[in-house]
């Protein structure tokens, strides 16, 4: 009789997304297993942008350092509509420690990825290729074969990281929505020796578009779309002759590539599954929503996804949340990445304009790029520090109308750019929330403001009876020093700098949970740890 290996998480694919979802689970305390039919990992370089919010998540991780070390910061992008001197979209504008798109390959992104799990004890099972997937009132039960064996896997949930082409969504018969784009674009990792830029160059014009993006290590890749080759049939093999073709048809001047490390043609289409949640299986990554490379997004909504989910599922399996909490991955990330869908859609179409029309969209996107604000908010979107989950039902409920129209509230991103001052040291927010995950701050203001500071010690007793060592309440002040009880003391921190207040609107008696995603879980203006308990638990529901 075959024996079931039992886990709390099973995790199918070991990409990036898979990968990331391991490392979520693992710092949670998660016990996970990875299955992943490859037996080595990519050595392709494949996608290769990070964004700000991305090397956000991977701080809140403790897995940035490596990064940040390997790839290339990229300060922004020229743009060259027509055969004319180039418009530079600047990224500095980006409201975050990350003003920029790290370039690195996605072998790296995985191998860095899989290192920080190995230093944990822990490692992906290999060629282990799913045939089986079944769901029941206890779990999720899978058959893998196994170097000519079959092999049984039972899960409390499993996370689909499976990619483009999922196992997992085929065995289930879940749909995949959309279609293929029906363009055929080239791609190469090569040495442009004559060419020498800091940034990405993208030129786009009525032959075709192609984008330059610079490696650390000197060379770069190419991708493009050469209007001249569309309505061929589609090859996979790209040689260095077809590429430098393309190049010369595309370019307003020549630029000689050579010394190609990776070369392929690849079709693009734009997918989403229509709900991201089946029972007890959550689609992430590739799995759930494919579109075209334009922007550099789709491994960046993968990975965001699988952060998204980590820590929701600990919240359940340990009971402080209810199983319909992790409902919640579908509200916040389907939307985020329907509208990724459409706009890279959109930037296609516009990619394809020619003739008069093309002429006028050259005009445009140059005047728009003059203004400072237009490039601030197409940097900032780009970087997805924008995608907050204020829109959805639940975070809704939990916005307090009390709020002046500028505080954070349910959902919104919390910038890292608030610095707190415990006596001795700055310190960001970021590590704090890396340490202690669910953190929630109390605003006290005047620290001899006792009733507020009953009512703060009230709170935390309350909540520490309700959920352990899940959350961290910590008080905070503007100066002065706390009397407290000995039996009671619970943390300060002090907002000389006034960041809470000015970015985020905390005022006397305002109590701030944040997820340990970065993102607001509410804010709440009530002093009375009854109310706040009760919206504490709301948002677990």
């Amino acid at each position: 009789m075959t024996s079931i290996t039992h886990t709390d998480v099973l995790i199918i694919g070991a990409g990036p997304a898979g990968l990331m979802a391991a490392n979520a689970l693992e710092k949670e305390g998660v016990d996970w297993i990875c299955l992943e039919k490859r037996s080595e990992p990519s050595t392709l370089s494949k996608a290769l942008g990070i964004q700000a919010r991305t090397l956000e998540m991977f701080e809140l991780l403790n897995v940035h350092k490596p990064f940040l070390e390997r790839g290339y910061p990229g300060p922004g992008t020229k743009l060259h509509l027509g055969d004319t001197t180039p418009s530079v979209e600047e990224l500095y504008h980006i409201q975050s420690r990350y003003p920029y798109i790290l370039i690195i390959p996605q072998s790296e992104t995985e191998e860095i990825l899989e290192k920080h799990l190995n230093r944990s004890g822990k490692s992906i099972k290999r060629e282990h290729e799913v045939i089986e997937v079944t769901q029941h009132s206890d779990g999720v039960y899978v058959k893998a074969e196994h170097n000519g064996e079959t092999r049984e896997y039972h899960a409390k949930y499993l996370m689909a990281c499976d990619g483009a082409h999922s196992k997992v969504r085929e065995v289930l018969d879940v749909e995949f929505e959309g279609q293929d784009d029906g363009f055929t674009f080239f791609l190469g990792d090569v040495d442009v020796p004559a060419f020498n830029d800091i940034y990405i160059n993208v030129f786009l014009n009525d032959r075709g578009a192609a984008a330059f993006f610079p490696y650390k290590d000197g060379s770069y890749r190419v991708v493009g779309l050469d209007r001249s080759k569309q309505g061929e049939p589609r090859q996979d093999h790209l040689s260095l002759h077809d590429l430098q073709e393309s190049l010369d048809t595309i370019l307003p001047e020549p630029l000689q590539v050579e010394n190609p490390k990776w070369l392929t043609y690849f079709g693009t289409a734009h997918r989403q599954v229509t709900t991201y949640r089946k029972e007890r299986i959550f689609f992430v990554g590739d799995a759930a929503h494919i579109h075209n490379p334009i922007g550099g997004q789709g491994m960046n909504l993968g990975l965001q996804d699988a952060v998204n989910l980590g820590w929701k599922i600990r919240a359940v399996l340990e009971g402080h949340a209810h199983d319909s909490f992790l409902n919640s991955y579908h509200h916040e990330r389907y939307p985020i990445g329907k509208d990724v869908l459409w706009e890279t859609s959109a930037m296609l179409r516009v990619v394809l304009l020619e003739g008069t029309i093309g002429k006028i969209r050259n005009w445009a996107g140059k005047w728009a790029l003059t203004q400072n604000w237009v490039q601030q908010r197409v940097a900032n979107h780009m970087s997805h520090v924008y995608n907050d989950y204020d829109k959805t039902t639940q975070n809704r409920s939990l916005r307090d109308p009390s709020l002046s129209k500028k505080a954070l509230q349910a959902g919104d991103r919390v910038p890292d750019y608030l610095l707190f001052f415990d006596g001795t040291t700055d310190e960001r927010l970021y590590p704090f929330i890396r340490r202690h995950g669910h953190l929630c701050l109390i605003y006290i203001d005047d620290a001899q403001d006792e009733a507020v500071i009953d009512y703060a010690y009230d709170f935390a007793s309350k909540v520490k009876e309700t959920y352990q060592d899940l959350v961290t309440v910590y008080l905070v002040a503007r100066g002065g020093t706390v009397s407290s009880n000995p039996d009671h003391e619970l943390p300060i921190i002090y907002d000389v700098h006034h960041d809470l207040q000015k970015h985020v609107g905390m005022r006397k008696g305002h109590t701030l949970f944040i997820r340990p995603d970065g993102h607001v879980a509410f804010h709440e203006t009530s002093t009375s740890s009854g109310n706040t308990l009760a919206k504490m638990k709301r948002f677990f529901s």
